[in-house]
């Protein structure tokens, strides 16, 4: 009996092959295919194309970035080839694919593969929209200066040849400008995802408070308006320590963060909260954080201290001042992180998507 190239595919592999890739934006890509490995047996891989983040976690790393040019388009093109006999569903970070430009898009389309974008935050957040909605945007002065005009021309290339994409809610109005909305998935938000502890939070005496912000681009995270409220709290005379960390490796973080942290300032200008806010609630410790009006809306019990640059010393004056508000708001933390921030749960939503894409091979 002669089966058809797809029937086969169908009887040698049961389940979907996932690659995960090329960026590791947070760590995302490694957890999600180390739950697809573990709860489903999956060929799940999470490979990059380089890393320099704090995490290094990737079941592999090309290092092409210790290549000159030629060499590194020449080991591009031998991976690419590979992936096409390897994995069936794609899942991309941050606007990155396979080759350059997203050539690799049109040819996974054409050899029956599945796509998935998922998008995080400047790769498409667009400056006339965070203007309108974030009155301290201004303030991030961005290193990336790609134009709104490019980054709406990629994305409308990303919807010609993807099945669906990945914004979370405060994305949402940027990919809405060149993606078309049924290819958007807003309510499957897979950079809030966080390894649940079993039990409450133990609530730490520490009698030096210890106020801890850990930003992966301070500039970004308003950092230095963080650092002026800090040294004049100090000069008012306020006993606590303040501890940054940037670049530390994540696992000793979040060590600390766990242990020996009071109080989290995640950051001031961006409007959303990010991976140390989740951190920070999870284990229970109270989080400082602007989050924009908007976002409030769609989640009003967030229990994160709203925080601007303007209020951020007045907040934090209060939390070190008061060790029962930083008990109560931190426990708060982490039922809401039990609720929405649950692995398992996100997991499992993105899993049937997958399965959704198999079965229409």
């Amino acid at each position: 009996m002669h089966l058809s190239p797809e029937v086969k595919r169908h009887t040698m592999n049961t389940l979907p092959r996932i690659y995960h890739g090329p960026a590791n934006i947070c760590g995302i890509g490694w957890d999600l295919a180390n739950w697809q490995r573990r709860k489903k047996q999956a060929k799940s891989d999470f490979i990059v194309f380089e890393d320099r983040t704090n995490r290094q976690n990737s079941h592999d790393n090309l290092r092409l970035d210790e290549f000159n040019l030629f060499s590194r388009l020449f080991r591009q093109l031998q991976f690419f080839r590979a992936t096409l006999r390897d994995y069936d569903i794609f899942q991309f970070y941050f606007g990155k694919s396979l080759l350059p430009l997203n050539l690799d898009l049109p040819i996974l389309r054409l050899a029956g593969k599945h796509i998935l974008m998922t998008y995080l935050g400047s790769d498409i957040r667009l400056a006339k929209l965070e203007k309108r909605r974030n009155p301290y945007y201004h303030l991030r002065k961005p290193r990336n200066k790609k134009s709104d005009l490019l980054k709406r021309a990629q994305m409308w290339w990303h919807g010609l040849w993807c099945d669906y994409f990945l914004t979370g809610v405060r994305l949402y109005s940027s990919a809405c400008t060149s993606i078309p909305e049924r290819k958007i998935i807003k309510d499957i938000w897979v950079a809030k995802t966080m390894p649940l502890p079993v039990g409450p939070p133990e609530y730490l005496e520490n009698k030096h408070p210890v106020v801890i912000h850990a930003p992966s681009n301070p500039l970004k995270k308003g950092t230095k308006y963080i650092q002026k409220a800090v040294d004049a709290l100090k000069e008012e005379g306020l006993d606590f320590e303040f501890r940054i960390f940037h670049k530390v490796p994540h696992d000793t973080f979040i060590e600390f963060l766990k242990n020996e942290s009071d109080i989290v300032v995640d950051q001031l200008l961006s409007g959303g909260y990010g991976t140390l806010a989740m951190e920070g609630m999870t284990y229970g410790k109270p989080v400082c954080c602007y989050i924009t009006e908007d976002t409030w809306a769609q989640i009003p019990d967030l229990p994160i201290i709203q925080s601007t640059v303007e209020t951020i010393q007045e907040n934090l004056r209060d939390l070190i001042i008061h060790p029962e508000k930083r008990k109560k708001i931190g426990r708060a933390g982490w039922e809401f992180s039990r609720e929405y921030f649950d692995r398992d749960i996100i997991a499992e939503k993105l899993w049937q998507v997958y399965l959704s894409l198999w079965r229409q091979s």
